[in-house]
């Protein structure tokens, strides 16, 4: 579940298609949030705030280079502020600007190979060879390393080698 943006981002954009041929099998899957719920008061508090920041060019702490979030990347930040969501991404500058200005609890960002383990722990998903060409198109791409700690949770979960970085 995501925002629309996100889902046309996956599936329109040259960068997806290049990189991320198998998502097309999982495209059913992929259920947009309904744009009702960009158009609440804390989403409308929330979104302007944020492109302010990001337009008043305020720096990364840890790389003291400016924070520079699409306005899908912002979307993102302001729905999952407004909602209490968690966000789930693999991108760096998105989850560093999310953890510095908003909340210091990393719990709050799970990064992919983290919803996979929840996946695999809920039964929803179960790993195959066909899933493990995943993780290395991943190694290919040369995604952001993932955790340790969720490295060792998916190994224990799927008795497959973890491909990745």
């Amino acid at each position: 579940v995501t925002i629309s943006d996100v889902v046309k981002e996956i599936f329109r954009t040259q960068k997806f298609k290049n990189r991320y041929p198998w998502r097309k099998r999982y495209k059913p899957k992929i259920k947009p949030i309904g744009n009702a719920i960009l158009k609440t008061a804390n989403f409308k508090l929330y979104s302007p705030a944020i492109a302010s920041q990001i337009c008043s060019v305020i720096t990364n702490s840890r790389t003291h280079n400016y924070f520079d979030l699409s306005k899908v990347d912002q979307r993102i930040v302001a729905c999952a502020l407004a909602n209490n969501y968690f966000i789930t991404t693999g991108d760096n500058d998105l989850v560093e600007y999310y953890l510095q200005q908003f909340s210091n609890n990393s719990d709050e960002i799970i990064l992919p190979l983290g919803m996979i383990n929840i996946w695999l722990k809920k039964g929803l998903i179960s790993w195959d060879e066909t899933m493990q060409t995943i993780l290395e198109d991943w190694n290919k791409c040369d995604e952001a390393p993932q955790p340790i700690t969720e490295i060792k949770k998916f190994q224990k979960l799927t008795g497959y080698k973890y491909l990745g970085t």
